[in-house]
This record gives C-alpha cells, sequence and structure tokens, in this order.
C-alpha cells in the first residue's frame, strides 16, 4: 500500500538515512527542510521525495502544503550538542515546535507519529536501562525530550493516533557530526596522528545509522504496540575495546593516549541501553557489524 510520509529533520544526520530506507518502498515522501538549507544535496534525487521548506516554528502551516498524510516522523530538533544543550530557550522551542508537528499531523489525517526521542531522558544510570526506568534527565535538552515525550503522548491519546517515541543511543555513520568520538578518530587515526582521550572505561553502545533507519521504517510497517522504545544495537562493552577496534580497522599506527582528557564533574557515564523490547516487537536486528560500520565510513563514500 503506498503512504504518504512526512519527515521533519529531513537533511539531518538521521533524517537522510531515514528517507533513504523509505525510498525503496513504493511511497511518497514530504522532505521538511529549513529555507535554503546547505544540506539539501544529502537527499536521494528520487521522485518520490518532496521538499517542502519551514521553519521548525511554522509547523503549523504544513496542512496548507500536504493535503493527507499517513505517517509523521518528527526528527528536526536543534541544539543536540554542547553548548546548546543547556539553552533552555533553544530547547524550550524545540517543545514547541514538537506540539506544532503533533497539531499538523492531526489535522493531515496521520494515523501514526514517530517522535525522536534522546538516551539523555534517562540522565546518568549506573545499570543497564529498560524503557520503564525513571526518568531524571540532567540538561535542558534531556528535560524537553522528556517533555515533548509525555505531551505527544498526551496529545495522541487524545486524536486517537498510534504513538511510537523512540530514544535513540549513540548512532554513528555518514554524515554524523565530525566532533564525536568516532568521527574525529576516524579521521586523526587515518593521518596516524595520536589521539587524546579519557581512561574510556565507561560501558557504551553504538549502533550504525543504517541500521537505526531500519528500526524507524518498521514501526511503521509492524503492528507493535505504543510507546517508548529504546533504538540500540546491544552490543554494550568498553569504550576503549571500541576505540582501538577503529584502529584495527584502519590498520593505522596512531597512539591512543588514555587518561589525557579528564572525565566531567559527574566521573564516567556509562550508557546500558536494553534493546529486547524494539527487538521482539519489531522483529528487527543489527545487520552491520561494528567493524563493518567503520569501514564504511572509511570507505569509497566515506562520512561527511
Amino acid at each position: 500500500m503506498k503512504r504518504n510520509v512526512v519527515i521533519t529533520g529531513a537533511t539531518s544526520f538521521i533524517g537522510v538515512h531515514l528517507i533513504r530506507e523509505w525510498a525503496k518502498r513504493e511511497c511518497t515522501i514530504y522532505a521538511i527542510v529549513r529555507p535554503n538549507s546547505k544540506n539539501l544535496n544529502r537527499l536521494p534525487n528520487e521522485t518520490c521525495v518532496q521538499v517542502i521548506e519551514l521553519e521548525m516554528v511554522e509547523y503549523q502551516e504544513l496542512p496548507k502544503h500536504i493535503k493527507r498524510a499517513d505517517v509523521f516522523y518528527h526528527l528536526a530538533w536543534e541544539g543536540a550538542r554542547v553548548p546548546y544543550r543547556d539553552n533552555v530557550q533553544i530547547q524550550r522551542n524545540n517543545y514547541d515546535s514538537a506540539v506544532k508537528a503533533m497539531e499538523a499531523a492531526h489535522e493531515m489525517g496521520c494515523s501514526l507519529f514517530i517522535g525522536s526521542g534522546s538516551q539523555a531522558e534517562y540522565g546518568k544510570t549506573a545499570s543497564p536501562v529498560e524503557e520503564n526506568a525513571p526518568c531524571n534527565p540532567n540538561t535542558a535538552y534531556g528535560k524537553e525530550k522528556l517533555h515533548a515525550c509525555e505531551t505527544l503522548a498526551d496529545m495522541a491519546k487524545q486524536y486517537d493516533m498510534k504513538f511510537i517515541w523512540t530514544r535513540i543511543f549513540s548512532v554513528y555513520g555518514k554524515y554524523d557530526d565530525p566532533g564525536t568520538l568516532i568521527m574525529s578518530s576516524i579521521e586523526k587515526m587515518k593521518r596516524n596522528e595520536s589521539i587524546q582521550v579519557t581512561a574510556c572505561t565507561q560501558l557504551w553502545d553504538y549502533l550504525y545509522v543504517e541500521d537505526a533507519a531500519r528500526a524507524m521504517v518498521k514501526f511503521a510497517e509492524v503492528d507493535c504496540e505504543n510507546g517508548i522504545y529504546n533504538v540500540a544495537s546491544g552490543n554494550i562493552r568498553p569504550l576503549k575495546e571500541y576505540v582501538e577496534e577503529i584502529r584495527d580497522v584502519i590498520g593505522s599506527e596512531s597512539l591512543i593516549e588514555y587518561g589525557a582528557k579528564s572525565y566531567g564533574p559527574d566521573g564516567p557515564i556509562d550508557l546500558q541501553p536494553n534493546n529486547s523490547k524494539v527487538v521482539k516487537s519489531l522483529d528487527w536486528k543489527v545487520e552491520t557489524t561494528f567493524a563493518e560500520g567503520i569501514k564504511k565510513c572509511v570507505g569509497e563514500e566515506g562520512c561527511e
């Protein structure tokens, strides 16, 4: 069945891969981007992709551009990285835009709303995290993500709309921010430069972006329950092992200086997502090993 799919944040890291995954199916994709977006070239040149330029504060205008839609993905969110994560006004504006997105989805007749949450909603944790774990976010970013989750869930219930909230853990791949540990390490290791890092003793989980995109599409294809889902690989291990695997895959001679950087005031923070709910509910599995993902990042296409 042909579907009309709306995706805000269409040129974002995850948004681009989500569109590419949907483009493999019979559908019309409405890619919502900022006016004069510098990243339009990321979008696939497919007839099924229709670009709509709107600021986030204008999402109430979407029904004027789209008569009917089936699935609405809300990925757009400003200030996801330091130093903007604790900018209260920016994060509150994100919340307001999320509410406008839900209202627009309802007006367009969407039966499913899928929101992009974050591991930051849980706050600092010291044990494996399931979706029903108490949330104690310690950044404005995490607080407004959680606020949006709770408000949109209530609105979806009022609108009789299916609601999925994905808490996404440490995705990497093409179009990721160059300042992340993985992307910056790849570039330095390609040049055999020394790398200064923390002790890297914390437990972590990394998921390749194409696997994340496949999961996001399956939420629209599988009859799963409403609610919150951890989207993660389930491959939890010390961060040090990930760093050294990157070096091994590249064949780099870079010296890794563990402990050259200090942990923040909260010390090392573990990320241990339990992904059993998404695996069982969607019959989804990770197809890309960490080594394979790194090879893709340094391969012919590279990571931009």
